[in-house]
């Protein structure tokens, strides 16, 4: 009998715990369509109410949506009314399957207040979705292949129109030579120094640096990041020789790794990277102050990792050698010995 009623005593506070919680906060979530056909993109919105002392989780960008994928994300202004908050986040899924699928529950950490570390877990209700196929039965057949078409070829007049052709071009050129090029003094084919790499990353950089005042009042944030993380990446593909521009943030710190490059500056150029990230998929609002920090920080990390070439200063030796030898190049490497 005491253990019956020790139970009982358990479960009535287990009971009451609950019920509290619920009345302290709830979590929903909705569809705007529950059938779909294949591709085609969702809004899975999760709106949390809860009283305001309490300490929300926000979910994040890399929520667990079953076999869905989740294709954007945008977080609301919360909204306060008789003391309590309410602030929906929507998520643009898609499933590239046909079938019926369950978005499972979605967990939402919360604990009593700012300072509490004892987090309690509430869900929401799973959804189903149901995914048509764009096929119809009579696409779905399988059908013999058609005979190739037979072209009859042309061969005069295919003649004809490449001596045209060829003509025209040589034409072309040859006017331009002689009215353009040959007058001033200038060859015809003029061969275009190699830019270093920096070099192009400075001078994009710069451009940005005039710019992104007027970005930043239309609102153009993910721009403004895009930008600085194409700038580095194409750098440090340029420089480095690493797919940057093909690889994610991650494994771009798994090249740096690879080719030794020093920690500090891996740190530094990660930091820039991550924060564009989280501007062009999270959809933060950076401030000023950050931005010229970002821009300052992927200067100076150009500058501390460029390539600087120098004239070979022979010995005394090596200038009374054969006057005819060619002067040799030395590369400097600026906090970095790896090319």
């Amino acid at each position: 009998m005491r253990i019956v009623l020790i139970f009982g005593i358990m479960l009535g506070l287990l009971l009451a715990d609950a019920e509290s919680s619920s009345e302290l906060i709830t979590v929903r979530a909705e569809v705007d369509k529950a059938v779909i056909t294949i591709g085609d993109r969702i809004t899975y919105a999760l709106t949390i109410e809860y009283e305001s002392h309490l300490k929300i989780e926000q979910p994040g960008p890399g929520a667990n949506l079953g076999q869905f994928e989740i294709k954007d994300y945008t977080i609301h202004e919360p909204l306060k009314k008789d003391g309590m908050i309410s602030q929906t986040f929507d998520y643009e899924i898609s499933v590239f399957d046909t079938g019926t699928f369950s978005i499972p529950p979605f967990p939402v950490a919360f604990a009593e207040s700012d300072t509490s570390r004892d987090y309690q877990i509430i869900q929401s209700e799973p959804i189903e979705i149901t995914v048509n196929s764009v096929l119809t039965a009579e696409d779905s057949e399988i059908r013999d292949l058609k005979p190739p078409l037979d072209i009859p070829a042309n061969y005069g007049r295919l003649v004809i129109t490449g001596v045209i052709i060829i003509i025209s071009v040589v034409l072309i050129f040859s006017l331009l030579y002689y009215f353009r090029w040959r007058k001033k003094g200038i060859p015809l084919f003029r061969r275009e120094p190699v830019r270093p790499a920096h070099e192009i990353a400075l001078h994009d950089l710069g451009t940005l640096a005039e710019e992104w005042r007027e970005l930043y009042q239309q609102g153009e944030f993910k721009q403004i990041y895009t930008r600085i993380s194409e700038i580095l990446r194409r750098y440090l593909e340029n420089r480095y020789f690493v797919k940057a521009l093909e690889e994610t943030t991650a494994e771009i710190r798994d090249s740096l790794t690879d080719i030794n490059l020093e920690t500090e500056l891996q740190n530094q150029v990660m930091e820039v990277l991550e924060y564009s990230d989280l501007v062009k998929f999270a959809k933060y609002v950076p401030s000023e102050e950050n931005i010229q920090a970002n821009l300052k920080s992927a200067e100076s990390f150009i500058h501390s990792t460029k390539l600087v070439f120098e004239k070979f200063e022979s010995d005394e030796k090596g200038e009374q050698g054969d006057p005819g030898t060619a002067p040799e190049l030395q590369i400097e490497l600026e906090k970095s010995d790896t090319v």
